[in-house]
């Protein structure tokens, strides 16, 4: 990643003023109306974003401190003061030195005391971390959160808390809050590259949610929320007034179940899912693992359950969610527009009969979810072009 400072020429601790400046001088001679060449255009993506970045106090604080931490690497690293707080654990006393592994502040890097501990609250806090982790493996994020918290307030330096507390925060769409615990992550860890990855995703993924550009981005995200609701509204209304043949009129489950209607479930769901992708509602998908990772995309487990019945994958999430405390910010918000286009689907058919509603409703979810899943990830891949 390269260095917001240097790329615009100014120094660590220069103000707006000077930053705007700085700006102003190499848009001018990089701007693609000015400079045509291919070079050009990437160096003025680069400085503005360098741009956005130091101009912007959240996210300049969390570049600062990761920057710092990718400094802290070769004159302090990680694995020998890991190697000197092992050393120096002598369980013939009463007491456990734990230099470095412990904070006092936010200096603890840079002090040369050596604290103490007793050996019981030291073997407790390894004991918890040891359930943080295995509580991360059964995707019970609310409690690995709530461990890790407990775990940073006693003064613990573990960057698995830190990497815990990030991907809680990612899953609620808090991007800044996680790159901020990915950044302290890497601060403690600074040889693992996951962490810093997640470090530089969440800050990426922030730039997106709330960019800093002249213009107001919520024109352009409202129209594309627009576009797909019309869509899908349009749907919903021909399901009303069209007057077709059931597809399979002996098929008891959708024995009232028209081409019509089939084809604009589909259409309407893999609209409601590049809407909303399209206009930020939605987490990009490849964000779905994080540090510890999800063996699946918990879209994707969804969407398998859905298969059987979509109320019922419904019901299993919200339970699961519930039991874990935690649920994923993007995919309940798929979810919840899923149910809506579904009773509304399902609305549209009280004029053929009362079993035609209840077939809809019961069935149309399923389709309705898996078409949605795939805009996702389509419009998904065409905002990373």
């Amino acid at each position: 990643m390269a260095d917001h400072y240097s790329n615009l020429g100014v120094r660590e601790g220069a103000g707006d003023d000077e930053i705007k400046t700085a700006y102003r001088r190499l848009a001018r001679e990089f701007h693609p109306d000015r400079n045509p060449s291919a070079e050009a255009a990437e160096r003025f993506l680069s400085i503005k974003e360098s741009y956005e970045t130091l101009t912007n106090p959240d996210r300049r604080d969390v570049y600062d401190r990761f920057r710092r931490s990718r400094e802290r690497v070769e004159p302090q690293p990680e694995p020998r003061v890991r190697e000197e707080v092992k050393a120096q654990v002598d369980w013939s006393q009463d007491r456990v030195k734990t230099a470095g592994y412990f904070r006092d502040g936010r200096n603890a890097w840079e002090r040369d005391a050596q604290d103490d501990l007793s050996k019981e609250e030291f073997l407790r806090l390894r004991r918890r971390v040891g359930e943080m982790q295995k509580l991360v493996g059964k995707g019970r994020w609310g409690e690995a959160s709530g461990v890790a918290g407990e775990i940073i307030a006693a003064g613990m330096n573990d960057p698995a808390a830190y990497a815990v507390l990030g991907d809680a925060a990612r899953l609620k769409g808090e991007y800044l809050e996680a790159a901020k615990q990915f950044g302290f992550a890497v601060q403690f860890d600074p040889g693992n590259e996951i962490y810093e990855s997640m470090h530089v995703a969440m800050m990426e993924a922030s730039r997106r949610k709330k960019p800093q550009v002249a213009r107001d981005p919520g024109e352009k995200n409202f129209a594309a929320f627009m576009v797909g609701m019309v869509v899908v509204a349009a749907g919903i209304c021909y399901t009303a007034v069209a007057k077709e043949s059931p597809l399979a009129p002996n098929f008891g489950p959708i024995s009232t179940w028209t081409l019509g209607q089939v084809g604009w479930i589909v259409i309407g769901g893999l609209a409601m899912g590049a809407s909303l992708s399209a206009s930020d509602l939605l987490d990009h998908f490849d964000l779905g693992g994080g540090a510890a990772g999800y063996r699946f995309h918990p879209g994707v487990v969804v969407a398998v359950v859905s298969v059987v019945n979509f109320w019922l994958a419904l019901g299993i999430y919200v339970l699961v969610g519930i039991a874990q405390r935690s649920f994923h910010l993007s995919l309940t918000r798929l979810i919840g527009f899923v149910a809506v286009g579904t009773v509304g689907f399902g609305l549209a058919r009280f004029g053929v009969g009362i079993d035609a509603v209840v077939q809809t409703v019961l069935w149309a979810g399923s389709g309705l979810y898996m078409s949605s899943l795939v805009g996702w990830v389509v419009a998904d891949s065409l905002r990373k072009i």
